[in-house]
């Protein structure tokens, strides 16, 4: 995953986030969903973040091809799929009979490379301050890692589920099922975007 960084493309053209966050895995999952289903108790998990709360999909350009460039918006954008992507690849396994489990996690504020590494990272300043919130703010990445360890191996992990820490704001702790946005729970939306992601990767998923 990638997180709010300067306006960049993947080799498909897409915007760097939305390609990298949402298209990508879209595309991987479909490509090897019949690996997937001939698996004993197959499972997806999506990473997700709480900056998918005030995401929203920009539905005539997601690309950002047009317009001033938003970095945190676009990042928030690729979260907010996440969701959606996790609420329709729910949807589809069931209806198609099969016993794949889609779900979603994300891990709180954790002390990874992500923020030192990421948005403003060429500035001294930002990158000692993002060291001293990862110090004294952030819980650890083993810490981070439980919301999607737990997802993806918990045998009470049911669709659409979605787990993040249980302290103060989701921002540190221990796995507990978390909420998510109306937006992140649109049926029409998760709808709209798989029909729009099959358009833009070409990938279409072959269910029984």
């Amino acid at each position: 995953g990638v997180m709010a960084v300067p306006l960049a493309r993947t080799a498909q053209g897409f915007e760097m986030q939305f390609g990298t966050n949402h298209l990508g895995h879209f595309a991987l999952t479909g490509r090897v969903l019949p690996l997937l289903l001939a698996a004993d108790a197959p499972r997806v998990v999506t990473v997700s973040s709480m900056g998918h709360r005030p995401g929203r999909i920009r539905w005539a350009d997601p690309n950002w091809n047009s317009g001033r460039y938003l970095a945190w918006p676009a990042y928030f954008q690729s979260k907010l799929a996440n969701l959606l992507f996790t609420l329709e690849l729910a949807r589809q396994a069931a209806g198609a009979g099969t016993d794949l489990v889609a779900a979603a996690a994300h891990p709180g504020s954790s002390a990874t490379n992500l923020v030192t590494a990421g948005p403003g990272s060429r500035n001294a300043v930002m990158r000692f301050g993002g060291s001293l919130a990862d110090r004294f703010f952030s819980q650890s990445d083993a810490m981070g890692a439980l919301p999607q360890l737990f997802a993806a191996t918990m045998p009470e992990v049911a669709g659409n589920d979605y787990y993040g820490p249980d302290g103060l704001m989701e921002q540190r702790g221990h796995p507990k099922a978390v909420g998510r946005t109306a937006k992140a729970s649109d049926p029409a939306a998760a709808r709209r975007l798989w029909a729009l992601s099959e358009e833009l990767t070409g990938v279409t998923y072959p269910w029984p």
